[in-house]
């Protein structure tokens, strides 16, 4: 081991010096930190699982490298002050206002040597003396203060009280906090050494401080401590660096053997750094040749963790077996998939799969195609194939076939053949060929409403439905339509329709026919039809007229109407007075007088009761409503006609002169006849047809 070197003040020490002969120094820095040869290993930290760690330290104030110390002054382990007593707090006085009541206005800032301090803990404490001079003219008290400490630090120091230029020593003690593992580190502090009588007079005092490395040497250990393999020649287990109870970083180089020399290590990482406080891990992977088929074997490895501080080791237990020889098993093919089914095409793909996942060498295999028809053609890629042990090799087969006619199905058989050339291995497989039908023969024609009914109309409108939801192609079709009789006229929009696959076409139909006789229904038996030049769908529907019977609307008005003009032509004149034109007016006068005394008694009795009777007829007519065939209202109205026409024959051929003829006639017996003939026309559409 080579000597050690002061960082401070580059004196050469013994390798087994901790502190520096010349300055007194902290040497043993590098102890354990990972140097190999001399030469520091830049590690790389594992995975920590532990750490005993209660309170992280600070890192290092100010300068890394501590001031100088003037020769001859140093630390003083154990040392004490001069006045001797404990420590206590300042004193709380009894003035607030920070004056200090002194026989000497004027006090001078205390002198300390050494100015700066270069202190070691190694323990729970160290001290270190200071020499203070007071340089006032007073009785002065000292205290030291720092700016700021680590929390794991404690400051203390005696009671010092000096006479005016007295000096004395100040002994400080640094102690650590117990249950703290303190890094390994240096700190650069900044003291005050103040006085009691003015606090506001202060001498700085630079304390280096060094807590150096402290602890045993890091152990070694695997997890597992014995690893089985079986049919395998690589495994792997867990390196623990335990450095829980050292405060400094150690850093080592890893590296296995076995008494064989036969296994080869890896390291992840390979160099680790282990922080002070931790147990951190590593990953250790090898690699050892199998033993024979059927055989264990028991090996012992040892690991090893180093660096300059030396060795440690960790014994890991290796156990392999091997599984006997297997016997190959035969090679398998298959073909995915062994049904093929193509439409509307000549050429389908499929899969070989050649199975050699039980054999344990590679097989040479030239791949072929037949079919017992000879109708089919075979393209395999690759033709020759190495089958390697253990695992499915995939081969691209294509297999093409002549077309067929359309609406056809035919089912091929063939055969996938790979020989080794001493035995062939066989896989069957189907090809199904299949051409779509022409578009028509999977569509289909639907029509809305399939009954449709129109009343006193020619016309109809229907929707026509052309269904390619089957089909595999564009349908074009023209339509037509036709009835048995051919009185239906056909209006088709569009007359002709283009329907691509998966959809639906819609033509709309307008249809024209006579309307029948009045009161009677006709239906019409429809064919429609729809041809795309080769074959042709249909679809039937039904076309019903009603024709509405106005008769019974026209009988009740012409019954009534008749009704009424009797009632009326009964109680209007009848006649007018037929005078001779040759007599002068007063012979007229005196003849109509004569005529009217002698036929007056008869015409008023019969004129009444017939004007009566008509009446009560002609409501006898009305009332033949309510039968069925209308015979009461025809042969009423025949009545009422041969009543008044005898009434009026019989006045033109009596005895009385003064009335008769045509032309003497009234309105009234016209009304009556007009209402006669109008009730027997009504009971005339009264009857059933």
């Amino acid at each position: 081991m080579s000597e050690h070197v002061c960082e401070n003040c580059g004196a050469r020490n013994a390798p087994t010096a901790q502190f520096c002969h010349s300055c007194d120094d902290y040497l043993g820095w590098d102890r354990g930190t990972g140097t190999l040869g001399g030469e520091p290993l830049a590690g790389t930290t594992g995975h920590a699982v532990d750490t005993v760690v209660t309170q992280v330290s600070l890192p290092p104030l100010g300068d890394p490298h501590p001031t100088a110390v003037p020769p001859g002054v140093g630390t003083a382990p154990g040392s004490t002050a001069h006045s001797g007593g404990s420590a206590r707090p300042p004193s709380a006085g009894a003035r607030t206002d920070g004056a200090v009541h002194v026989p000497d206005p004027v006090i001078e800032p205390a002198t300390v040597r050494p100015e700066s301090l270069a202190v070691t803990i190694v323990g729970p404490e160290a001290t270190a003396t200071l020499t203070v001079f007071n340089t006032s003219t007073v009785v002065d008290g000292y205290l030291v203060e720092a700016e700021s400490t680590p929390p794991w630090l404690t400051l203390g120091h005696d009671e010092v009280n000096l006479l005016p230029q007295q000096s004395g020593e100040l002994v400080l003690r640094l102690t650590t906090r117990p249950g703290v593992l303190v890094f390994a580190q240096r700190l650069h502090l900044r003291l005050a050494v103040r006085s009691r009588a003015d606090p506001t007079r202060t001498t700085p005092v630079d304390l280096a401080l060094t807590v150096p490395p402290a602890g045993p040497p890091a152990t070694l250990a695997t997890r597992p401590t014995l690893v089985r393999l079986k049919d395998a020649t690589r495994g792997a287990f867990m390196l623990q660096l335990d450095n829980r109870r050292a405060n400094y970083p150690q850093t080592f180089r890893l590296s296995g053997s076995d008494p064989e020399s036969v296994v080869r290590f890896a390291f992840s990482p390979e160099l680790v750094q282990v922080p002070p406080g931790q147990l951190v891990e590593a990953e250790a992977q090898f690699r050892a040749p199998a033993p024979e088929p059927g055989r264990e074997l028991n090996r012992q490895l040892t690991i090893t963790a180093t660096n300059d501080s030396g060795p440690i080791t960790a014994v890991v237990g290796l156990t392999q077996v091997t599984t006997p020889a297997p016997v190959d098993a035969p090679i398998t093919m298959r073909l995915e998939p062994s049904r093929l089914t193509i439409v509307n095409a000549t050429t389908a793909e499929f899969a070989v799969r050649i199975d050699n996942r039980g054999g344990h060498r590679a097989v040479g295999l030239v791949l072929g195609g037949r079919d017992p028809a000879n109708q089919l053609a075979f393209s395999l890629v690759p033709q020759r194939v190495n089958a390697l042990p253990g695992q499915v090799t995939t081969v691209t087969g294509r297999v093409q076939t002549g077309p067929i006619g359309r609406g056809e199905a035919v089912s091929r058989p063939f055969t996938i053949v790979a020989s080794d050339g001493v035995r062939d291995i066989e896989a069957p497989g189907v090809l199904e060929v299949s051409a779509s039908p022409a578009p028509l023969t999977s569509a289909a024609l639907r029509i809305r409403p399939r009954n449709l009914t129109r009343a006193d109309d020619r016309q109809g409108t229907f929707v026509l439905e052309v269904d390619n939801t089957r089909g595999q192609e564009h349908l074009q079709v023209r339509l037509a339509g036709s009835d048995a009789h051919g009185m239906t006229g056909f209006v088709f929009d569009p007359p002709a329709i283009s329907v691509p696959p998966h959809a639906v076409g819609t033509v709309r139909l307008r249809v024209d026919s006579p309307r029948p006789p009045m009161g009677e229904t006709v239906t019409r038996e429809l064919q429609i039809s729809a041809s795309d030049g080769a074959g042709s769908i249909g679809v039937e529907a039904a076309f019903t007229q009603v024709s509405s019977d106005r008769r019974p609307l026209v009988k009740n008005l012409l019954v009534l109407l008749g009704t009424a003009f009797v009632i009326v032509g009964a109680l209007l004149p009848w006649g007018t007075l037929n005078l001779d034109p040759s007599l002068s007016g007063l012979d007229q006068i005196n003849l109509v007088v004569r005529n009217l005394d002698q036929a007056l008694p008869l015409i008023l009795v019969v004129e009444a009761g017939l004007r009566v009777l008509l009446a009560l007829l002609a409501l006898v007519m009305a009332f033949g409503l309510n039968g069925r065939s209308g015979g009461t209202i025809r042969r009423t109205a025949l009545l009422i006609l041969l009543l008044s026409v005898g009434y009026v024959i019989t006045l033109a051929t009596g005895q009385v002169d003064a009335l008769g003829g045509l032309s003497g006639l009234a309105p009234g017996i016209f009304a009556v006849w007009l209402g006669a003939l109008l009730g027997y026309i009504g009971g005339v559409l009264a009857r059933s047809r």
